[in-house]
């Protein structure tokens, strides 16, 4: 009697209550027969068993119809829900009730969440898979489902390369869902075994540097360029990668056929990348020294800067021009120090890896001057209002020159400019010139005692004097009185 009371109070009369699917429960899957198939089907009044697994992702399930198909031949399948009145989630698994394994890889194949993107996966013969249509929030909905067999992209295989006839060329990102890896295909650029990929052959007709590149970037793709006949003997000659525009280059003979293989992942959330394979622009090298003159007692110092190299070495010859020269090397910077003054041309050869050349010169003018203070006579004492002279003296022994003497003085503060003199002086190994200054003493001079001068000699601009060294003096200071006031003061 409890029993009939509880059911009386489910099935109230007057109320229709609708059936779950007939595929509601896995024991009871939809079996597709022959492919292509599809169907249109009511899931809202779905339900969910017990040892239902989770649905793609890790999502949890609230109601779920099943589908089962056993593979008659290898292949690619793509099951899609396109058509749905809302997204869905589908997974796929294999085994039975109680052990079912996901279809899972690190490309998601297995599973989706959106009617938007199928399901795409390499069919085994004789295996049986598992489809499990679970509602998004609510227990399902309209479904439209569809079955069939897929072709693979035609460039799949290493066998089935598609020529690239001329340059530039552009490969742009397949479906990688429709690609797989071969047993031995390499991952030299990828780095990673197993991803999918499509091949291109190129042979050039003339020998020529290609670069390899991503147009835009990417987070998934990558690239290699190879050469060699077959995939067990393949060598990498570049690698190219989305994250870089730059790309990379790689000397090719003609007649001789390359290959390219691109790599990728069929992450939904990867941006698509498009390839360029085009001929490499000239390696340019320009080499930059001292645009000043330099002295012979100067180590001069030598950059180079490249453009075109794509990243990779550049390696560089050196001739400094006076008979030397520098080994060739992937340093981009040079010194070196000549032993006699002199113009000289510098000459750099640069080779990039792929064997592109670039060349360039710069001249170096090596000019020794050498001006010096021999003698700096000052007065050992003086009164105020006495106007005495000082002198300068400065050797010069390699070129006409046409320094500047500048006067300074000093009450143990800061120094102050009291006279300045430019004059021509010519070459001699034993000629002195005198630039003399006249100075009054004053008041202020006696006031403190003493008096100390500095000169310093210069060379015009951008002249530079090898030993500067040589180029300031300071005297021993200047004993100054104050002035006299009658004659017997003068006689003191």
């Amino acid at each position: 009697m409890v029993a009939a009371a509880v059911l009386v109070g489910v099935l109230t009369p007057g109320v229709a209550h609708a059936a779950p699917p007939s595929n509601d429960d896995f024991g009871s899957a939809t079996v597709v027969g022959s492919l292509p198939y599809s169907v249109a089907q009511d899931t809202t009044e779905a339900t969910r068993a017990a040892d239902d697994p989770a649905a793609c992702l890790g999502h949890s399930v609230t109601g779920s119809v099943w589908f089962t198909y056993t593979a008659t031949e290898n292949g690619l399948l793509r099951l899609k829900t396109e058509g749905s009145d809302r997204d869905l989630y589908v997974t796929t698994y294999t085994g039975e009730r109680g052990d079912l394994k996901q279809l899972w890889n690190p490309r998601w194949d297995g599973c989706t969440t959106t009617r938007t993107v199928p399901i795409t996966f390499p069919a085994t013969a004789g295996t049986t898979y598992h489809f499990m249509v679970s509602g998004n929030g609510t227990p399902g909905g309209a479904l439209q489902l569809a079955l069939d067999r897929i072709a693979p992209v035609a460039n799949d295989d290493f066998a089935d390369a598609q020529p690239v006839t001329a340059l530039p060329a552009t490969m742009s990102q397949p479906d990688y869902t429709l690609a797989s890896a071969e047993t031995d295909e390499p991952a030299a650029c990828s780095g990673n075994q197993g991803a999918p990929s499509v091949w291109y052959a190129y042979t050039p007709t003339r020998t020529q540097s290609v670069v390899l590149r991503f147009d835009n970037s990417s987070s998934g793709p990558s690239a290699g360029l190879y050469e060699g006949t077959s995939l067990a003997d393949l060598h990498v000659l570049a690698c190219a990668s989305g994250y870089s525009y730059n790309g990379k280059a790689a000397g090719l003979t003609a007649g001789r056929t390359y290959f390219i293989q691109l790599t990728g992942t069929n992450d939904r959330w990867q941006s698509p990348a498009t390839l360029r394979l085009s001929e490499a622009l000239a390696l340019q090298t320009s080499v930059h020294g001292p645009s000043e003159e330099r002295p012979l007692y100067e180590t001069i110092g030598f950059s180079l800067q490249h453009y075109n190299s794509y990243d990779a070495p550049v390696t560089t010859s050196w001739d400094f021009g006076d008979g030397t020269t520098a080994p060739p090397s992937t340093e981009t910077g040079q010194q070196h120090r000549y032993a006699a003054d002199g113009e000289y041309t510098v000459t750099v050869t640069s080779t990039s890896a792929d064997g592109r050349t670039s060349s360039d010169t710069t001249v170096v003018k090596v000019k020794t001057h050498d001006v010096g203070i021999t003698r700096f006579a000052v007065p050992a004492s003086a009164r105020a209002g006495d106007q005495k002279t000082i002198t300068v003296q400065l050797a010069n022994t390699r070129y006409l020159e046409k320094p500047t003497v500048t006067l300074y003085r000093s009450d143990n503060g800061s120094w102050e400019q009291v006279g300045r003199l430019t004059i021509e002086v010519p070459a001699h190994p034993t000629r002195k010139v005198g630039f003399p200054f006249a100075y009054t003493f004053t008041p202020e001079d006696a006031a403190i005692g003493k008096v100390t001068f500095r000169a310093v000699a210069e060379l015009p601009w951008p002249t530079q004097d090898a030993r500067e060294q040589d180029n300031e003096v300071i005297a021993i200071a200047t004993t100054v009185r104050p002035a006299a006031t009658s004659a017997a003061a003068l006689t003191n």
